[in-house]
């Protein structure tokens, strides 16, 4: 793959924990780099959930190589949100690293 293949636009997340003013913390997403990324279905298996099926799509998302990627992370496609479970980083050298991902519902 090359890089003028990354054609889609990508806000990359990650969770930070906010006080909830009851002595916990909540969950907040907050985009810390907007990126180019191609799309790839890789995948996809359905999952019996509360009261309904799921089905779940695993995608591979190539952007440029980045130092700050890692697991437990998300990407957001336009209205399309992705959970990374895996970031495949060949190293400096490399061009570009690989994140695989699940769609979220």
């Amino acid at each position: 793959m090359n890089i003028g293949s990354l054609n889609q636009r990508a806000l990359l997340l990650a969770n930070t924990l906010t006080p909830d003013g009851g002595g916990g913390f909540s969950d907040n997403w907050e985009a810390f780099a907007s990126v180019w990324v191609a799309v790839e279905p890789i995948g996809g298996t359905d999952a019996f959930g509360p009261d309904r099926l799921e089905a779940r799509v695993r995608h591979k998302l190539t952007l440029r190589r980045r130092t700050d990627m890692a697991a437990g992370q998300r990407a957001q496609i336009g209205a399309r949100l992705f959970r990374i479970h895996t970031v495949i980083d060949e190293g400096p050298q490399a061009a570009l690293m690989t994140l695989l991902c699940e769609e979220l519902p």
